[in-house]
């Protein structure tokens, strides 16, 4: 098999796992179709609570190659931009799912597709 046509085989399987994911979702939350690079977006909700605070929510649009710390810097802009001119505090992303299992996720990892993984136990 070729390069090309494997590629074009992990296309196809991504896209069926995007379509899927897709049927399940709100039209705000749908990913978009996977580019020649496999490359693809969608918009996450995230949560962010202060000690003592009120929990506050933005969606923001996030690419599948973006990393934990690219997100975070993107959080940091919407939720809490007063802070960019003191040290950044030790923030960090957290799945939490329904049953109130949480797993903090490592700086390296690509919170889209770690989002896309939970259709295997919707």
């Amino acid at each position: 098999m070729s390069l090309n046509e494997k590629r074009m085989l992990d296309r196809e399987a991504l896209r069926s796992v995007i379509q899927q994911w897709n049927a399940n979702r709100l039209d705000l939350f749908e990913l978009s179709e996977p580019n020649e690079n496999l490359e693809f977006h969608g918009v996450m909700r995230f949560y962010f609570q202060d000690v003592g605070q009120k929990v506050a929510t933005k969606c923001i649009r996030v690419a599948s190659d973006a990393t934990v710390a690219d997100v975070i810097e993107t959080l940091i802009e919407k939720f809490r931009p007063d802070m960019r001119m003191l040290s950044v505090p030790n923030y960090a992303l957290y799945e939490v799912h329904a049953n109130g299992e949480e797993r903090k996720l490592n700086p390296d990892e690509k919170p889209l597709l770690v989002q896309l993984n939970w259709h295997v136990d919707d």
